[in-house]
């Protein structure tokens, strides 16, 4: 089966999503913000420091090497759509699912602490949504509402991928 790439704002339910999704299709998770942090030894917000350029270039790297891999749940950073040579690679190294979830229902539960882009407040969130979201059309297979249950998205996007 080809890697399954779920893009969306943080917060959207990527990681608990991927999770649900690799115990029902037993197929290995990889998070590209751990592996970022892993493979260069440095943190999100440490390399957010140097700069968010210094970021987005690792993680243009990390795309590239997402896209070697086949038969994986690839969990993504929120931001890496903002590059179109990301979008691009991510669509052609499998199956992208645009988990759209609510901004209301993020701002309640999402943990700004370690979220180096909402060190200023939730509204960010809602600044980037608007950024982001065409991005986020524009880079997906499938675009999937996260309004009901986990349950119901995951089995949406299982019926999407034997579709495929």
């Amino acid at each position: 089966m080809k890697n399954i790439i779920l893009v969306g704002i943080m917060g959207c339910g990527k990681t608990t999503i991927s999770k649900l999704l690799s115990e029902k299709l037993k197929m290995p998770v990889i998070d590209m913000d751990k592996y970022i942090e892993k493979k260069y030894q440095c943190t999100i917000p440490d390399m957010f420091a140097i700069s968010e350029e210094y970021f987005r270039d690792r993680e243009s790297e990390a795309c590239l090497d997402m896209a070697k891999l086949d038969g994986y749940i690839i969990s993504t950073g929120g931001g890496v759509i903002k590059r179109k040579k990301n979008r691009d690679v991510l669509k052609q190294a499998g199956t992208v699912f645009y988990i759209d979830r609510p901004v209301d229902n993020i701002v309640t539960d999402v943990e700004t602490a370690h979220r180096p882009l909402l060190k200023d407040g939730p509204e960010k969130l809602y600044q980037l949504f608007d950024e982001r979201h065409q991005l986020y059309l524009d880079s997906c297979h499938y675009h999937v509402k996260n309004d009901g249950t986990l349950t119901d998205i995951v089995n949406k996007i299982v019926e999407d991928v034997q579709e495929d």
